[in-house]
């Protein structure tokens, strides 16, 4: 139960930092980062089913990480999710992050947010941390950003024409998807399978 705890204040707080600043603090992680451990030394039974599970997702968390396809704390919140060391674990954190992420998604679709083209002003792409960039349009003239999104928005944040628009799509906040499917979860257990959640050290 340790582990939950500390791994669901983690997420609270990269939860709420990515909601605000799509940036998600890497001093977040260490509650977790205990609580992972914590598991290794109580639950021995299950080292090596957590240790593949992990081994497993960090290393297809560093792989898409490293191609710019997520951010870092995307890939970390995931590794964090299949450590938990609970029977259940991962599939139910999944289902609830995949719910939560559609039902965000469809709402974004539905306001106009996602799924058409945006050109933004270079003023209101930095005001505003929810902006991926695509492309820098200064002087009429288009040029395509780096596609990895850890560095495409630093490189634009450099632009220094306030007469520049950006091309961008919306950054939907993936931790907080995670931060909140993990959270329904863990109250899923203490309701439904206390038993559960409370054996664990």
């Amino acid at each position: 139960m340790f582990l939950q705890i500390l791994v669901g204040i983690s997420f609270l707080i990269a939860g709420y930092q990515d909601v605000k600043d799509r940036l998600v603090s890497d001093v977040v992680w260490i509650p977790a980062i205990i609580g992972v451990i914590l598991a290794f030394y109580f639950v021995p039974s299950e080292d090596l089913i957590l240790l593949v599970r992990i081994v497993i997702i960090g290393v297809i968390a560093f792989v898409v990480t490293w191609y710019g396809f997520v951010g870092q704390a995307d890939s970390i919140a995931f590794v964090l999710v299949v450590a938990d060391p609970t029977p259940l674990a991962p599939l139910p954190v999944l289902f609830a992050i995949a719910a939560v992420a559609l039902a965000h998604i469809g709402y974004l679709y539905a306001t106009g947010l996602t799924g058409k083209d945006k050109v933004i002003s270079i003023q209101q792409f930095k005001s505003e941390a929810r902006w991926i960039p695509k492309a820098i349009i200064v002087g009429g003239e288009r040029k395509d950003v780096e596609k990895d999104v850890n560095v495409s928005r630093e490189d634009v944040e450099k632009v220094t024409d306030e007469t520049a628009m950006v091309d961008v799509q919306y950054g939907v906040p993936t931790v907080a998807y995670i931060a909140a499917g993990y959270v329904i979860y863990i109250v899923y257990l203490a309701v439904f399978h206390s038993g559960v959640l409370l054996s664990l050290p």
